[in-house]
């Protein structure tokens, strides 16, 4: 069956969980309008894999000039998608992290289409200040919520159409937080759905003492900042304070509490002075001038 959907995800340096993923969709011989495939100047054997697998799987590669953050290239994706002679009635969500089932398309257009939704989601949370409740459901039931992630997520391309693009400019961490809130002012709905037709690795988690959460909290801090300044309210600002509060407290257990916890206020200024883009090197944690 043909899906009036199209499909985009962003990789960097993962190869080889990026080949089972594509080789499982390969074999899966999905139909799709379009498989837009966002290369964020990866330095391993991506840009050979995809090209290899270009033509079996139709994919449109977009091979960026440097690591732009998956914020900026799923708007890269979706830009392209703005610019074909017919746009899709959904766009899936997939991560180079997660291997898809068979049925994963076929699901998803099924639960939105019967759904008055907007952008469906297998988990997600409602927002209170200063609280996130995480909304997981166990049954086929759907429940609204503020914010989702969006791996194996799924979007009516309307709102792109009419809300534009995520945010390009702020490398990685919130992008996904300030684009459901654009698309819940818009007036359209977000709701989370049980989703057990792919598994999800999480090989990028930053939780714990780790490197990864490093420099995922500088642009946590950076970015919520930068957020509170585009989308001011009272509440917005409060919300920011009492999770600055809390996440500087969870960095007190840390063996390097005191790089981390600078990490965060050094965030939280350059969010001030409308630092974009990457300003703190993934690899070295050290800031680029």
């Amino acid at each position: 069956m043909e899906y009036n959907v199209s499909i985009i995800l962003v990789t960097y340096n993962r190869a080889k969980e990026l080949e089972v993923l594509l080789r499982k969709i390969e074999f899966y011989n999905w139909n799709y309008l379009n498989f837009v495939i966002v290369d964020n100047c990866s330095t391993d054997s991506t840009s050979d894999l995809l090209k290899q697998l270009s033509d079996s799987l139709h994919l449109d590669i977009i091979s960026a000039n440097s690591n732009i953050g998956h914020g900026a290239g799923l708007a890269l994706a979706l830009e392209l998608l703005l610019t074909k002679s017919v746009h899709p009635e959904y766009v899936v969500f997939l991560e180079d992290d997660s291997i898809p089932s068979q049925s994963l398309i076929e699901i998803l257009v099924g639960q939105i289409k019967r759904s008055p939704y907007d952008l469906l989601a297998p988990l997600g949370s409602i927002n209170k200040v200063g609280k996130r409740n995480i909304v997981k459901p166990l049954d086929n039931s759907i429940q609204e919520v503020d914010f989702v992630v969006f791996d194996g997520a799924i979007l009516r391309f309307k709102v792109v159409e009419n809300i534009g693009l995520p945010q390009m400019d702020w490398f990685m961490m919130v992008d996904d937080y300030e684009y459901c809130f654009r698309i819940k002012k818009a007036g359209y709905r977000i709701g989370v759905v049980e989703n057990d037709f792919h598994e999800v690795l999480h090989l990028g988690d930053g939780s714990g003492f780790t490197s990864s959460s490093l420099w995922r909290g500088y642009y946590t801090e950076r970015n919520y900042v930068l957020f509170v300044k585009k989308h001011f309210t009272l509440t917005n600002l409060a919300d920011f304070i009492l999770f600055f509060t809390k996440r500087v407290l969870a960095c007190l257990p840390a063996p390097d509490r005191s790089h981390r916890i600078g990490l965060k206020f050094k965030g939280l200024w350059h969010g001030l002075l409308n630092k974009k883009g990457m300003t703190l090197d993934p690899n070295t944690i050290r800031f680029i001038s």
